[in-house]
């Protein structure tokens, strides 16, 4: 089998109504993008389809983390057009991969369009690819940003009707975090909550004052809530708050040092589809459970997070929830869920194929 050609697709589909913020939060709730650094809401920057065709007609399926990323998606596609099976190795594809966004991004999506590829030619699963899978379901949350405590109560009370168990929600310090937290559980009261700042508790002070106002609650996770790098306080509060901590990591170089530090409980790891399942084999083997993270992002990227998850045996909850919360998840068949998980496939590749109708529908030049 030959790799032929690489088409590339971009498009924008936006969230669905009332799923981000309440009225009135400005947060983009992501840094520039990578190549251009043009600053955007991240459901504002567009999202790009990989298909990668082979000369036995096969076509893999692709889908990187949002971006202006035209440009190193064709530089990746000129690497990989006319290599071999034997020449495409999985886990180390001939192709630039690294622990920085940019490369990372690029190289996931390609080796995403390569194990689907791959899994059709020879009849398995992409969890097969990636070790054989460790669990059947992979459970999920429900999501929101920032929202005001009454939308938060009717978000909460729509997630525990679609069969959710648990929810995660954006927040900053300054929020009524206390006030949404006993919204969520008067609307579901039994959900698990991950509260997640993107480092904006700021401090240990902040933290701290955030973990005091959610002592009367259990079952809540802070997850990034002070800057990453500051290894050390994660050490600290995990000695001082009775909440669970978690960090949010891409690399392996990340994670080895939080491990020796023992810094947090549980791990939000993102990262290439096999890097990923072997870096979540590792926390778990030292202890420490772990969930895929995404991007908000389209039904081909929250498949393979399924296939990942399920070969890495992740029980918490991840956040694989794009597919749900954009107008459209591009893929024809819808992912399926049952009792808070998604269920996971054993059709040959990803188990997914492309809603061209739908494609056409949000493309852009």
């Amino acid at each position: 089998m030959k790799i032929v050609a690489v088409d590339l697709h971009q498009v924008i589909v936006p969230m669905k109504p009332d799923t981000v913020h309440s009225a009135g939060v400005e947060d983009p709730l992501c840094a520039p993008d990578p190549i251009t650094g043009r600053r955007l809401n991240f459901w504002e920057f567009p999202k790009w389809i990989i298909e990668l065709r082979a000369d036995n007609g096969l076509v893999g399926l692709g889908e990187p983390r949002r971006g202006d990323l035209y440009g190193p998606l064709c530089q990746y596609a000129d690497l990989i057009v006319g290599r071999t099976l034997a020449e495409l190795p999985i886990g180390n594809l001939p192709l630039p991969h690294g622990d920085d966004y940019e490369t990372y991004i690029i190289y996931e999506a390609y080796e995403m369009a390569w194990l689907d590829l791959l899994g059709q030619h020879l009849g398995v699963p992409v969890h097969h690819l990636l070790g054989g899978k460790r669990i059947d379901r992979v459970p999920i949350d429900y999501w929101m940003g920032r929202a005001s405590v009454e939308d938060t109560f009717r978000r909460a009370q729509l997630a525990r009707e679609l069969g959710f168990c648990g929810v995660k929600m954006k927040c900053a310090l300054g929020d009524p975090i206390a006030a949404r937290v006993a919204a969520v559980r008067q609307a579901a009261p039994g959900f698990s909550i991950v509260l997640d700042p993107n480092e904006r508790f700021e401090d240990l002070e902040g933290a701290r004052r955030v973990a005091r106002q959610l002592e009367a609650f259990e079952d809540i996770v802070f997850e990034s809530p002070v800057p990453q790098q500051r290894l050390d306080w994660y050490v600290q509060l995990r000695r001082e708050i009775p909440q669970k901590i978690a960090l949010h990591l891409t690399s392996l170089a990340q994670l080895l040092p939080a491990l020796r530090l023992e810094a947090a409980d549980y791990y939000n790891l993102l990262g290439p589809l096999v890097q990923f399942s072997e870096w979540a084999r590792l926390a778990q083997a030292a202890g420490f459970p772990t969930w895929r993270g995404t991007g908000m992002d389209l039904g081909i990227r929250d498949m393979s997070s399924v296939h990942a998850a399920a070969a890495a045996g992740c029980t918490l909850p991840s956040d694989i929830i794009g597919h749900l919360l954009r107008e459209d998840d591009l893929i024809a068949e819808p992912m399926p869920f049952s009792e808070g998980a998604l269920l996971v496939p054993d059709t040959p590749g990803l188990g997914v194929t492309l809603d061209r109708e739908a494609l056409e529908q949000y493309r852009i030049s």
